[in-house]
């Protein structure tokens, strides 16, 4: 099990058009992806414009293959990337959770 997190703080104004196109965008998108696990969307209780995303695969092949495609760069990357101050992008193996979709995959 593979997971990629992204934080990306919301220039002042724009969190809400950003959950928008995750919403929207994202997710629909995502649920058809090949090895796709589970998506979690945080946005921060005390700081505007905080949030991060984390996605879970079945392997580190399947999410690089989606985060490169065409469909996720016009639909998701490029509409975010100019309502963000910055994104940095960190990747992790999955040793344990409690979320049960992701337990699920890993058993399987």
């Amino acid at each position: 099990m593979f997971a990629r997190l992204v934080d990306a703080p919301a220039k002042p104004g724009k969190r809400n058009e950003i959950v928008a196109i995750l919403q929207r965008e994202l997710e629909p998108t995502l649920k058809k992806a090949p090895g796709f696990v589970d998506f979690v969307g945080l946005t921060s209780d005390t700081t505007p414009g905080e949030g991060i995303t984390l996605t879970f695969w079945a392997t580190k092949a399947d999410a690089e293959k989606f985060y490169s495609t065409p469909e996720f760069r016009s639909k998701v990357l490029d509409p975010v990337m100019l309502l963000v101050e910055h994104m940095t992008i960190r990747t992790f193996n999955v040793e344990t959770s409690t979320f049960h979709k992701v337990t699920a995959a890993k058993v399987a």
